[in-house]
């Protein structure tokens, strides 16, 4: 079954391929991102006992950036996705700076609840 073609295959004409490869791989890089900024919340609550209440809530808003990194990266995995096999491409402008100004946000908030 390895070697069967999906139903919803469609024809690799000029670049097609290309372009969805290259947004799994985008999306492949939210998600590590995302899971990075999650350990990174695990490890602060469980590795830093001496903060106590402070550890853990700092954690918990790292692991919350993190979920939301990944979320995002889903949402416009799925809309490139619907560009790309509708023919159309739309950058993200406002999109990704929000999602990168929330989580660094958060990421301050975090470590100012951390010290």
């Amino acid at each position: 079954m390895s070697g069967e073609i999906p139903d919803r295959a469609a024809p690799n004409v000029g670049s097609r391929a290309r372009d969805h490869l290259a947004n799994e791989r985008t999306y492949l890089a939210w998600l590590r991102t995302g899971i990075s900024v999650a350990a990174l919340g695990v490890a602060v609550a469980k590795f830093a006992p001496h903060r106590g209440v402070h550890a853990v809530i700092s954690g918990g808003i790292l692991i919350f950036a993190g979920l939301l990194v990944s979320g995002y990266g889903t949402v416009r995995y799925r809309s490139v996705g619907r560009q790309l096999d509708s023919g159309l491409f739309a950058p993200a402008r406002f999109g990704t700076v929000t999602a990168a100004t929330v989580v660094t946000v958060l990421a301050l908030i975090a470590v100012v609840v951390l010290i």
